[in-house]
């Protein structure tokens, strides 16, 4: 048995899911168990999106529910207010699905739909690779390990579902699809349950499919239609850790798209419980292409958005982070309390002076201290510090002097890193490094004079150039 790492008011697992041994070497299932039982949650921050938002009386479809996970975790929230459908199109998972469901005595809250969901009734062909990796036409398995099977599914609409189920009609909805790049057949399958309004939130994955075409185009597609609808596109930055709500940009990763309608009210972020990290899996992190971050710069300037799947992984953490943190250091007296803006790898802490207290910012949170927010969304901590450390920072803010006068509100004292723009050097290059500004020497200098700074030092760091500034006093009326 296997333990949510939710829990019911009491301190209990809300569920427990049957695991037969049989299962156990399967890549897919052992993922499930290690994330599950080792890491925090198998995709917690998904699940802990529907958990702070499920409310009772709703309805939660579940599209592509595999063992029932998000199912079961649905079905717990509001034990016995919340109706579930669990879409499932492969007969082995329908198997341990059921199992699962009648183990927690669930029986009548979710309803097992033993088909796959897509735009119009039929038959489809099922291609296998993990009891997690099953696919419609064997999309988004190009390249791996396929098992041909020989069998074809059922295709019901989710339009065609809950025109069956009057109980189920005119209540608020909240859907999950995951169908290995069959995401948009299945919205098209639900223009009128989409029409109605009945949906709060909508997530969909982002996977491998969307990569290249024609899976690329059909996103692009699918995203023009779900604004038409009146939702806003969002993104975490990881689905293990979660981290700030970003605006969704379309990129070389993968990720959970959630869809808001306007009258939903997200939270800032939503994080997993802090704990051991798991190395992000390749196929979760921005291509490594330089042209193609230049082109995800590009969008992400278009919608003030940042790159958050970047910041979730390590490794782009810590190039240079050590020599920064130690000259910067050297600017900052004993027992000053620090707020450290892009906090990464928070090599800043361990190179303060005695008795500092320490704030770190970022878009994702890997221990228990700090607060996860989005600098480019206007967020900001609501507090006073002595100092505030931003370094290799404002190339990844595209309103830099806003972000300086609220340095400017919040501490006396600036400690700032920034790649300084070469008089010829053309802004495509800085784009493939996912820097969305060009400021030279004077622009920089010019702009923190206008934001309320005046300069004190500055020393070349890395290929940066640090500078030391402390806050304006005010003069006259």
């Amino acid at each position: 048995m296997l333990p949510s790492v939710f829990r019911d008011p009491k301190g209990d697992a809300r569920f427990n899911l049957p695991i037969p041994k049989a299962f156990l070497k399967d890549p897919a299932i052992k993922h499930l168990i290690e994330r599950e039982a080792r890491y925090g949650g198998f995709e917690y921050p998904t699940r802990a999106f529907f958990d702070a938002h499920l409310e009772p009386g709703d309805v939660f479809i579940d599209v592509g529910a595999h063992w029932g996970m998000l199912s079961l975790s649905a079905a717990t929230r509001h034990p016995g207010e919340i109706s579930v459908l669990a879409i499932e199109a492969d007969p082995a998972n329908v198997t341990q699905l059921l199992r699962g469901v009648a183990h927690n005595q669930l029986t009548n809250d979710i309803e097992t739909v033993a088909a796959a969901a897509g735009d119009k009734p039929g038959t489809t062909p099922l291609i296998g690779n993990t009891m997690m990796g099953h696919s419609l036409y064997g999309k988004g398995l190009e390249g791996m390990q396929q098992t041909a099977r020989g069998l074809s599914v059922p295709i019901v609409t989710l339009d065609g579902l809950m025109a069956e189920r009057t109980e189920l009609q005119r209540r608020r909805v909240m859907i999950k699809i995951d169908v290995e790049g069959f995401e948009p057949q299945t919205i098209v399958g639900a223009r009128n349950l989409l029409a109605s309004e009945q949906v709060a939130a909508l997530v969909w994955k982002h996977g491998r499919a969307f990569f290249e075409e024609p899976g690329k185009s059909a996103a692009q597609e699918l995203v023009a239609e779900l604004k038409d609808y009146g939702f806003t596109l969002h993104q975490l930055p990881s689905h293990k850790l979660g981290g700030a709500l970003l605006p969704f940009a379309p990129g070389q990763h993968v990720c959970n798209v959630i869809c808001l309608s306007g009258q939903f009210k997200p939270y800032r972020a939503y994080n997993r419980p802090a704990g051991p990290v798991v190395r992000p899996g390749a196929s979760n992190r921005t291509g490594g292409d330089a042209e193609d971050r230049a082109r995800l710069s590009q969008t992400l300037m278009g919608i003030n958005g940042s790159e958050g799947v970047r910041w979730a992984y390590p490794t782009e953490l810590l190039p240079g982070a050590d020599h920064r943190a130690s000259l910067a250091a050297q600017h900052i007296l004993p027992g000053a309390s620090v707020m450290d803006l892009g906090a990464g790898a928070m090599r800043l802490q361990a190179a303060l002076p005695p008795g500092c207290k320490y704030l770190p910012i970022d878009l994702v949170r890997f221990t228990e201290i700090g607060e996860v927010l989005d600098l480019n969304q206007g967020q900001f901590p609501e507090r006073s510090v002595d100092t505030v450390a931003a370094l290799e920072v404002m190339q990844y803010i595209h309103d830099v002097p806003a972000l300086l006068r609220r340095c400017a509100a919040a501490a006396p004292n600036l400690i700032l890193s920034y790649p300084l723009a070469a008089t010829d050097e053309a802004s495509e290059a800085r784009r493939r490094e996912g820097w969305f500004n060009d400021f030279d020497k004077k622009t920089l200098i010019d702009m923190l004079d206008s934001t309320g700074w005046e300069i004190g030092s500055q020393e070349p760091v890395e290929k940066s150039q640090m500078f030391t500034c402390r806050r304006k006093i005010k003069t006259g009326p």
